[in-house]
């Protein structure tokens, strides 16, 4: 579901907290990695509410243990249009004063585009720093791909991305399929190490495989492969790492 997906994104973004956030000496906005950008499609099925907000205010969470020092910042917003989910008539966001910020600034008075998942602090939403939320007024060719998923049709897609050990290296002629319920589907990645499948609305799991290498969920996978779900008109996202140095036999693929 959807939620599981969200969930799944939050563990795998907190991974990309814990090896940029001791880089960053001062506040700064988020450092957005591989595999970008993120697709409106998968974003949009993977959050738990999609909202068109105004910004109300703005509080300053101080470090418990540096009293001049910011930990976090708590947004207060009022919900003027809900795209998808629920969501109470005034809500809040946290976001902690790290890398994982948002990429815009924010200002009392206006509008946003907000991608929203549960926080780990109650009562408080979440979002990625990285994704496709941001002031209303630059949001036109999102709002236009969420108007055509909401018009949905029956079939999805899973769009990925394999690289090597480093995750700038494309990883190209690596055979991805997706397993269904009653069917299975393939797709081979390009030069840039990119592959896209159409799929029917159902529940799938990804296996990557090419000779003498095995592969993993990139740390920062949006998606986890052995657990896709595809609604009408939806996307998935997802991305694996080939690692020579653990090599199965040719044409072994990997469990996980």
């Amino acid at each position: 579901m959807a939620a599981h997906r969200g969930n799944f994104l939050l563990v795998k973004y907190s991974l990309l907290l814990a090896v940029f956030a001791p880089l960053l000496a001062c506040p700064a906005m988020a450092v957005c990695n591989v595999p970008q950008p993120r697709l409106v499609c998968a974003e949009y099925f993977a959050s738990r509410v999609v909202v068109e907000a105004t910004l109300l205010r703005t509080r300053t969470v101080r470090d418990k243990d540096d009293p001049e020092g910011v930990a976090a910042f708590v947004y207060s917003l009022r919900a003027d249009r809900v795209l998808r989910g629920d969501i109470a008539a005034q809500f809040q966001i946290y976001e902690g004063n790290d890398s994982g910020r948002a990429t815009f600034d924010w200002k009392a008075g206006q509008q946003y585009l907000l991608f929203l998942l549960n926080s780990e602090h109650a009562n408080l939403w979440a979002l990625d720093g990285c994704g496709n939320s941001g002031p209303l007024n630059g949001a036109k060719a999102v709002l236009a791909q969420i108007n055509a998923i909401r018009g949905h049709r029956d079939t999805g897609a899973i769009h990925g991305m394999v690289s090597g050990e480093a995750l700038s290296a494309p990883f190209p002629g690596v055979r991805v399929e997706a397993r269904g319920s009653s069917k299975r589907y393939a797709a081979t990645t390009n030069a840039k190490g990119e592959f896209q499948m159409d799929v029917p609305a159902g529940r799938y799991t990804l296996h990557a495989t090419a000779s003498g290498f095995s592969f993993h969920t990139a740390d920062f996978s949006y998606e986890n492969p052995q657990n896709v779900r595809i609604e009408p008109g939806g996307c998935a996202q997802v991305q694996f790492v080939g690692d020579e140095s653990t090599a199965s036999a040719p044409g072994q693929e990997h469990k996980q």
